[in-house]
């Protein structure tokens, strides 16, 4: 690598941390022009650091980032005190789908205060959190209820997922001849790092379950892959849509070990909470999620408009059971193509979770993580691409009700849709620019 490109990578690391972590401590969410000028800095310098090829400081980069983010609470999230709320129902002996928060305001509970309360988004609704990490929120707060200790303990997961990602995808590119300088492109991805340490959301977890059970897939030891994806499916409930996948293929093969084996996972990492409750509220706040939120969504909002064109009116209540019709209908197709023509796994993946996406009535940010170490594997760079377009959504904070321009979401789709096009072109480009070969 010429010197000075090297030394534009190093001058690159100092701006990528100052962008990240700067801001944390400096603003809040309805600082909207600061929030997104930060990231474009930081995502900008991002592809000057990822050409620097000692690895090893790059590793030093992206843990240090991280755990600049120890240092205070999410300023663009607050999952986070849903999280601890729920932790401290488990420490108080008290099953967290039971009721909805405020039934508990005046209980006398430890922790479970008006502050906290205060805190909580969805309050009207029930958790939705599964058992894995109900165990996290509990250990967190049972160590320490100090919101930014528990807050800590909670990220020291992430962190660890991160890690496990970075080292299991850096041996699938080996495995699958591809550049492992790649894998920097996942681990320093602003988007990963605000998203997953920094916000605390599980998707990072989520993808180390997939790429662990990735890499023993390729390895042909189907036991311990199936014991990750089951896993993975026990974190976040939405790598369920790839299980039709694996079912269709094994059924080809006349093999049913995977798809059993991840079946049986998911299902007892459901068992330590599993109650008439937990069936109860998880099924009012799936069934409220598909019915009434929408956020950042494509093909949703095209049919919305022409619902209001013909009614007069909004028709979610219709278009959000039809939509989910269409996604799995859509998934079992994508399936059998994937099937037939003999895709890579990690294809059929991306593909999946994509048209899933677009065709759901909620996008947030943090949805699409999964893609980006899907696409790095897979040889797709649009996820990178949409990793930086969708952070344009935290423009609706800006004032007190959250509203985002419908130009803003549609600025956002065609940059993806661009790059889903040019794809092997921008590729090309990334490679050669940072020297991956």
């Amino acid at each position: 690598m010429p010197n000075h490109r090297r030394n534009l990578g190093y001058v690159g690391a100092l701006v990528f941390l100052l962008a990240l972590l700067l801001p944390i401590f400096t603003i809040t969410r309805s600082d909207t022009i600061l929030i997104l000028g930060s990231y474009a800095i930081a995502f900008g310098a991002y592809f000057f650091v990822c050409g620097i090829e000692n690895e090893r400081f790059l590793v030093s980069l992206g843990f240090i980032a991280r755990i600049g983010l120890f240092l205070t609470l999410p300023i663009l999230s607050d999952d986070v005190f849903r999280f601890l709320w729920d932790g401290l129902l488990l420490k108080n002996g008290i099953h967290p789908f039971n009721e909805l928060p405020g039934f508990y305001l005046d209980k006398n509970l430890s922790g479970l205060d008006q502050a906290l309360f205060d805190r909580l988004n969805s309050k009207t609704h029930f958790t939705v959190y599964p058992p894995i990490n109900q165990g996290i929120f509990w250990l967190a707060v049972t160590i320490s209820e100090n919101w930014l200790m528990a807050t800590g303990i909670i990220r020291l997961f992430l962190l660890a997922s991160d890690i496990g990602t970075l080292y299991f995808l850096r041996k699938l590119l080996v495995l699958k001849q591809k550049p492992v300088q790649w894998a920097m492109l996942y681990f320093l991805n602003p988007l990963i790092i605000i998203e997953g340490v920094g916000n605390l959301h599980f998707e990072v977890m989520v993808i180390f379950f997939l790429v662990t059970g990735l890499y023993y897939f390729e390895k042909n030891k189907v036991r311990k892959s199936a014991i990750q994806f089951g896993l993975a499916v026990g974190t976040k409930l939405l790598p369920l849509i790839f299980l039709p996948y694996f079912f269709l293929r094994e059924i080809r093969i006349r093999k049913i070990a995977f798809g059993l084996i991840a079946g049986l996972v998911s299902i007892a990492t459901l068992l330590p909470l599993y109650s008439p409750s937990f069936i109860h509220g998880m099924r009012d706040s799936l069934g409220l999620y598909f019915q009434r939120f929408e956020f950042n969504a494509s093909i949703y909002y095209l049919i919305r408009e022409i619902g209001f064109a013909i009614t007069g009116y909004n028709e979610i209540a219709r278009i959000g059971p039809a939509l989910s019709l269409t996604s799995f209908l859509t998934i079992i197709t994508i399936s059998i193509v994937a099937i037939r023509k003999k895709w890579a796994v990690e294809k059929v993946l991306l593909f999946t979770l994509t048209g899933h996406l677009l065709l759901s009535m909620t996008i947030h940010p943090w949805y699409i993580l999964p893609l980006i170490a899907l696409g790095i594997l897979s040889g797709y760079v649009f996820p990178i691409v949409w990793s930086f377009a969708i952070f344009i959504t935290y423009a609706g904070y800006a004032s007190k009700q959250y509203e985002l321009s419908m130009w803003l979401i549609a600025l956002e789709y065609l940059i993806v849709f661009l790059a889903f096009i040019f794809n092997q072109r921008i590729k090309q480009w990334v490679t050669t620019y940072l020297s991956f070969s």
